[in-house]
């Protein structure tokens, strides 16, 4: 049982966890969470199931509520200890290709998906009307709405005009503070109405993932004898097997830790966020960069690295654009017949994808997105790719902006919409290292195992080489372990 002091301990956390995303919660609720004996799992988790379950219009949290999330939680202590050790990754959400085609009237089912989504979140946190309704009310009326962004243009006296629309119209808003606004990306805004045809902005609202309160994955105290090992995970990508410039005396250098490290330190997974191989024809005149021209024989010769790491890591690998896997998003899995080179067990996801390891839940996506907020966004650059990240967060998607570096596959549902939290954001793809936090969400961008290609030393890039980062999955502590002792080398 707890003390005195630990229940009280236990009634504010509860109360400011359900703070943080906007919500009340009633006294008898926040005694059947102080009382709840179950091991398993935290109040972060609970708040997270009820919030995803809860209507718009609902603020104050009722024992029903609770109670409803905690049974269709239903974690078992027996559960409990199957999650604390390293077992095969559990895949919460990937995307499989029905290979149906393209049929661009499902556009329009797609953003309608986007829009209610991430509208919802959205909603949680300020009141909104419709915009066909919003535009009759009385003149400088302070007013909100949810809107998708159509269109970005400067005024005559230098702000930005930003058209709204939701399902029901559209409107045209003032931002006249520096906002960095984005095509395609759903947000809310406040300010004052004007003629009935425009808004004067005077706040802004992203999706934005909640600030929560600790990266802890228990919420109760655990005696000496229940407290687990410690468990590593290994995030790496973009490997470019088959390219000229891969590097394979660091690979080796880095299996070669694994072998000597893995058993030691508890190593469970190795999560690879795409580009296993360089590919073929990906841009022009490819071949003169390939040291294997065969598609088929990268992959054979990149499993075979697999191949001759420890057999008890679990492997994850998502797909990449160099992959031979579609461009558009969402990719899915490896195909097959290229499924079959790798070692037994390896879980292939899509980009991008959920998977949950140990009990932490990662997000994976290869990352083709950063060229269009690099391109949208002056301040973001590819050196920085966790700040990248961090805006992707907020919008609460991968890949908002449509139409430019980014092809989607609509199907009418969007899996580009950060519907989870998650633990763990890994990305690849911008050749650099980035890691950091954000709303106490661990963002990792791996580097490269490929040296800099002519491509990139004609745009100035310089890829980060042979690096992993290294995470303790209970503390959520990281170290990053550089394998090329020297940048773009």
């Amino acid at each position: 049982m707890f003390s005195d002091r630990d229940e009280r301990q236990r009634e504010i956390e509860i109360v400011k966890t359900f703070a943080d995303l906007g919500l009340q919660v009633q006294p008898e609720a926040i005694e059947i969470l102080t009382n709840y004996k179950c091991k398993s799992f935290g109040i972060n988790e609970i708040a997270e199931c009820v919030t995803n379950s809860l209507d718009p219009s609902i603020f104050v949290i009722s024992p029903q509520h609770i109670a409803a999330s905690i049974e269709k939680i239903n974690v078992s202590e027996g559960e409990f200890q199957l999650r604390m050790h390293p077992k095969a990754p559990t895949i919460i959400k990937t995307f499989l290709d029905p290979g149906n085609g393209i049929d661009h009237k499902d556009f329009l089912p797609h953003f309608i998906n986007r829009y209610e989504r991430l509208s919802k979140l959205i909603k949680r946190r300020i009141s909104c009307g419709q915009i066909r309704f919003i535009k009759n009310r009385r003149e400088k009326e302070e007013v909100s709405i949810v809107g998708m962004v159509s269109s970005i243009n400067k005024t005559a006296k230098g702000n930005t005009r930003v058209d709204l629309e939701d399902p029901s119209g559209n409107i045209s808003v003032i931002l006249t503070h520096q906002e960095e606004v984005i095509p395609d990306e759903v947000i809310g805004v406040t300010g004052s109405l004007y003629e009935g045809q425009y808004l004067i902005a005077n706040r802004i609202v992203y999706p934005d993932v909640p600030i929560r309160s600790t990266n802890s994955q228990l919420s109760l105290p655990l005696s000496e004898t229940e407290k687990p090992e410690p468990m590593h995970a290994v995030f790496i990508s973009d490997l470019h097997v088959g390219s000229t410039t891969f590097l394979d005396d660091v690979w080796d250098s880095f299996a070669q830790w694994l072998k000597e490290q893995a058993e030691s330190i508890n190593i469970a997974y190795l999560v690879v966020a795409g580009d296993i191989v360089d590919g073929i024809g990906v841009y022009p005149d490819q071949n003169e960069d390939l040291s294997i021209t065969d598609v088929e024989e990268q992959y054979k010769v990149a499993a075979g690295y697999f191949h001759d790491l420890p057999r008890h890591i679990h492997v994850i690998i998502a797909p990449g654009n160099h992959d031979a896997v579609r461009s558009a998003e969402p990719q899915p899995p490896l195909p097959d017949d290229l499924k079959k080179l790798f070692p037994d067990g390896t879980c292939f996801v899509s980009s991008p994808s959920y998977i949950q390891i140990g009990s932490r839940l990662v997000l994976i996506y290869h990352g083709q997105s950063y060229d269009d907020f690099v391109n949208s966004v002056s301040r973001l650059s590819y050196s920085k790719p966790e700040e990248v990240m961090v805006e992707m967060l907020r919008r609460r998607h991968v890949a908002p902006i449509y139409g430019t570096n980014i092809s989607i596959v609509p199907n009418g549902h969007d899996y580009g919409v950060i519907d989870q939290v998650p633990d763990i954001f890994h990305c690849g793809h911008t050749h650099t290292v980035g890691v950091s936090k954000y709303r106490n969400v661990l963002l990792i961008n791996s580097g490269t195992w490929q040296s800099q290609t002519p491509y990139q030393k004609k745009r100035d890039i310089t890829p980060t080489a042979g690096c992993a980062t290294l995470v303790e999955l209970s503390e959520l502590k990281t170290k990053i372990l550089d394998f090329g002792n020297t940048v773009g080398a």
